[in-house]
């Protein structure tokens, strides 16, 4: 089944898995569950990124994977910030730092707006 059906099936299933990982992680975040929330949309970016490898866009890919680390350490330092475990507390500005640095350079790479060089050749759509 490697007809253009096959193909369709598999990417509504795709897309309906990261729909789900950003909306289910939006409202994990609001209810308070940040980390879990953190969780979600690092799959969702992971999903992403898979796609735009198959697609040959690597600046993207990558681009989509630091932002989806990111976000998973912006949601850890603001869920976690300041609860200590067996101890020791857990740093909350160096995770948020971390957070913020690679969420702007993945959405920075995801734009174009770093990489240099010539901008990836446009994927032609299969016939």
């Amino acid at each position: 089944m490697s007809g253009a059906s096959g193909t369709g099936i598999v990417g509504w299933i795709a897309r309906g898995v990261v729909a789900l990982c950003f909306v289910g992680g939006a409202v994990l975040a609001v209810t308070g569950r940040l980390v879990v929330a953190g969780v979600a949309f690092l799959v969702g970016h992971t999903f992403l990124a898979t796609a735009a490898m198959v697609q040959r866009q690597r600046r993207r890919g990558a681009g989509l994977s630091l932002s989806g680390v990111g976000w998973f350490a912006l949601s850890v330092g603001l869920g976690a910030g300041g609860t200590s475990a067996g101890g020791t507390t857990v740093p909350e500005t160096p995770l948020l730092a971390v957070g913020i640095a690679l969420v702007t350079v993945g959405t920075l790479l995801v734009v174009g707006a770093l990489g240099g060089g010539d901008p990836e050749p446009p994927v032609e759509a299969e016939k």
